[in-house]
């Protein structure tokens, strides 16, 4: 029995692609974006074999995960023991709020005394600036996770949007 060499590429290569698509971790994939303070759907704790873990808020670690919804990436984190989620966010320049605020725009950021502008994470959370992403079906509120505009303070740029159980915005 003879082997040709293109016949023996073929298959190594076949066998390298096989490995390859078992040994990389599954990104979660599902049809509706769990609300914040919901249960963990079971199909995104499994959906990352390496536990990771990331950080929610000030002095929070929580187990997490990327999942896509439709065209757009979140990040899902979720408490350890009560498995709710805490945290949601999302840098897609896909996600337009009703308030016409999208990932690379810009807002005008009030100081803290002024409008209760906090410090969250590495972001500034105005809360002015939120809306609701009309696409998804829901009335989940996004707030617009800012970074401070280089060339004018009174400005923050979106970097993303955000929902979290430990932001703590003064009503």
């Amino acid at each position: 029995m003879k082997f040709s060499p293109v016949n023996l590429l073929a298959a190594t290569g076949a066998s390298l692609c096989a490995l390859f698509l078992l040994a990389s971790p599954a990104q979660g994939q599902i049809e509706h974006l769990p609300a914040l303070g919901s249960p963990v759907p079971a199909s995104l704790i499994t959906a990352d074999k390496h536990a990771k873990e990331c950080r929610t808020g000030p002095g929070h670690r929580d187990p997490c995960t990327e999942v896509r919804v439709g065209k757009i990436k979140y990040v899902v984190a979720w408490d350890a023991q009560s498995r709710n989620i805490t945290y949601l966010f999302t840098d897609s320049r896909e996600l337009v709020t009703d308030s016409g605020l999208s990932v690379g725009g810009t807002c005008r950021v009030a100081g803290p005394e002024d409008a209760g502008t906090i410090s969250y994470m590495k972001w500034l959370i105005d809360p002015r600036w939120k809306g609701v992403d009309l696409k998804a079906g829901d009335q989940a509120v996004w707030y617009a996770a800012l970074h401070k505009n280089d060339f004018d303070p009174h400005y923050g740029d979106i970097v993303g949007f955000v929902q979290s159980s430990y932001i703590d915005l003064k009503k």
